[in-house]
């Protein structure tokens, strides 16, 4: 089981290397069986057809890049004030609009992109997207039972809008010569707080 699991994984990234180099239509299951050393109708034993692969492949590189995101629990742990709450959340988005991050955001951009079209790939990243976000709405919540967030903001999407927020920076890093992307971090950064910290009591 561990070899046949390994082989779909192997597989799997080789399809994502040529996703990334040269897009979907890059995908040619010939090509990757030659760089894996098997036999093109083993691919068969793990996706039934090429289109099965690549929603495959987007999917796994999708997860890919959120599972390299900051764990939201690990972060609520440490926060007992609403200056930590603030400082926590803080950190995180600049640790997400992070020059190193651009390539993961242009990722979901493109996965996104592709599920446009793909009603079996939107299915799929919609249930990623719901547990990923999900522990970003739990902490909207907690800090709203805290009174430091407004509460009249749906948590939820809340989460899904701070989600849209980071993946939309690279709209401006396509062009950084013309976007001064510190000033767009400053933009959101304020942005972001004062729209959802609660009012000063």
């Amino acid at each position: 089981m561990e070899i046949a699991e390994s082989t779909r994984s192997r597989i799997l990234n080789a399809a994502i290397e040529m996703m990334e180099t040269g897009g979907e239509s890059s995908v040619r299951l010939g090509a990757i069986a030659e760089a894996l050393g098997i036999k093109e109708p083993s691919i068969y034993h793990h996706f039934a057809n090429r289109t099965e692969l690549v929603n495959a492949a987007y999917i796994e590189w999708y997860w890919q890049c959120l599972k390299t995101d900051i764990p939201v629990e690990a972060m609520m742990v440490l926060v007992d004030t609403e200056e930590d709450y603030v400082r926590a959340f803080r950190k995180s988005m600049e640790w997400s609009y992070q020059p190193a991050r651009h390539h993961a955001r242009a990722i979901r951009l493109s996965v996104l992109g592709a599920a446009q079209r793909n009603p079996e790939l939107a299915a799929a990243v919609n249930d990623i997207n719901k547990k990923f976000l999900a522990t970003i709405a739990d902490s909207v919540l907690f800090a709203q039972q805290k009174g430091w967030l407004r509460t009249d903001l749906d948590p939820m999407a809340t989460a899904y809008w701070l989600h849209g927020q980071i993946i939309g920076r690279v709209v401006a890093e396509m062009d950084p010569g013309h976007v001064d992307l510190a000033q767009w971090d400053k933009v959101s950064f304020e942005a972001v707080l004062s729209l959802m910290l609660a009012p000063e009591k």
